[in-house]
């Protein structure tokens, strides 16, 4: 199997901050120990947003033909930690850890709230710090990757200049495509790969440290 795992920074002038690089040596590290490709995506390949003054839509970038080399694609947000529980990630068969109260309700989360046009109640959603897609997969959500127009017409409700973020384009590419119509185990062992580190499994191989979380990294 061939397999990479991919993140996302926009360096600009200033490069990555002390706490992405320790934490981004982590992932370096992990993906050797399992004898998986590393990237880092910079700037702002995704040309479809045309304004992104925060650049999570950008991680969306994973799904460019480039990576179709690959049978397996993990995405994981630059502030991701690798432990030194080493469990190979793409031997399990989930997508990732599913927004469920993003999915109850269009107010239930800023998804639905922000960008009401990208979003539809019940759709399968998943939080945007760990993904992992399948070669065909991920082929099946790019037919469905919206145009510029229809992002540019779909910008926040309250921040005039923010396009849809990552979460509820990648939802929106899902319920569109039936991409995942016949996934049988669409969630990963959160606990372990997915999770806050108050929340982590002792053992966990990937905790997420979001917010001034980063601080502790």
């Amino acid at each position: 199997m061939k397999k990479i795992i991919l993140q996302h920074w926009d360096r600009g002038q200033d490069g990555l901050p002390d706490w992405a690089v320790k934490a981004q040596s982590t992932i370096k590290q992990y993906a050797k120990n399992i004898n998986a490709d590393y990237s880092l995506i910079e700037g702002f390949p995704v040309k479809q947003f045309s304004s992104d003054p925060k650049p999570v839509g950008q991680k969306l970038a994973f799904l460019f033909e480039k990576y179709d080399e690959y049978d397996k694609t993990l995405l994981l947000d630059i502030d991701m930690v690798a432990t030194n529980y080493v469990d190979d990630i793409f031997q399990y068969e989930g997508i990732g850890r599913l927004h469920k109260k993003a999915m109850t309700h269009i107010n239930a989360s800023k998804n639905g709230r922000e960008w009401p046009g990208m979003y539809t109640q019940g759709a399968i959603a998943f939080f945007g710090n760990c993904l992992l897609f399948t070669r065909e997969e991920r082929i099946t959500l790019r037919k469905g990757f919206p145009s510029k127009e229809l992002l540019d017409k779909n910008k926040s409700k309250y921040f005039p200049h923010r396009p849809p973020n990552d979460e509820v384009v990648l939802s929106y590419c899902i319920h569109h495509t039936g991409a995942l119509k016949n996934k049988k185990n669409l969630e990963l062992d959160h606990s372990r790969f997915c999770d806050l580190p108050e929340e982590a499994h002792s053992n966990a191989t990937l905790i997420h440290y979001c917010g001034n979380r980063k601080n502790k990294i």
